[in-house]
């Protein structure tokens, strides 16, 4: 298991499209609970902005089970697409590298989080513009996850990218929490 700093900066070398770092991560059965890791990180960061702007009495209730609920799409969404990348495209790829791809490529969800942060603390940027913002990190997720099989695995750029919209789908359609940005 690595510490925080090194699953962070392995965080930041996999955002940045880094191959080495891709095919280390893809290659290790172990990054599995990292990506985890990231997923939660990103996911309480999500609920961040709610947890200083708000006195609900349930707060702490209403950031488990969204955290417990996110991490559920996120894992059923990788199961939808490592099924799709299997059974339709016939592609033999490892269900835990399908995981820790997906996992590291949510973390990216954050980003979200920080913006509405910023939003909050500085200025009011327009509601145009967080549409925009939250396009291009959802497309940075797409782009992510496409690369990462492409490179990692070797996969043909047409299946990888269809196989990345599937997860993007099903991963929106099913968290709650990420409907809260959409």
């Amino acid at each position: 298991m690595n510490t925080f700093k090194d699953v962070w900066k392995q965080f930041k070398l996999f955002i940045r499209f880094d191959s080495e770092t891709i095919l280390k991560i893809s290659q290790d059965r172990y990054e599995t609970g990292n990506a985890f890791l990231v997923v939660t990180i990103s996911l309480l960061a999500l609920y961040a902005p709610i947890f200083l702007n708000s006195n609900l009495s349930n707060i702490f209730d209403l950031i488990f089970f969204g955290v417990l609920d996110g991490t559920f799409s996120w894992v059923f969404s990788s199961l939808v697409m490592w099924f799709a990348l299997g059974r339709i495209f016939k592609e033999n790829i490892d269900l835990n590298a399908v995981v820790t791809i997906t996992g590291y490529s949510h973390g990216l969800i954050g980003f979200v989080a920080l913006w509405y942060v910023i939003q909050s603390s500085l200025m009011n940027f327009g509601e145009r513009i967080n549409q925009v913002f939250i396009l291009l990190i959802i497309f940075w997720i797409y782009m992510t996850v496409s690369k990462s099989l492409e490179s990692g695995f070797f996969i043909e750029r047409r299946n990888t990218r269809l196989a990345s919209a599937i997860f993007i789908f099903i991963l929106f359609w099913t968290s709650d929490p990420l409907k809260i940005i959409i």
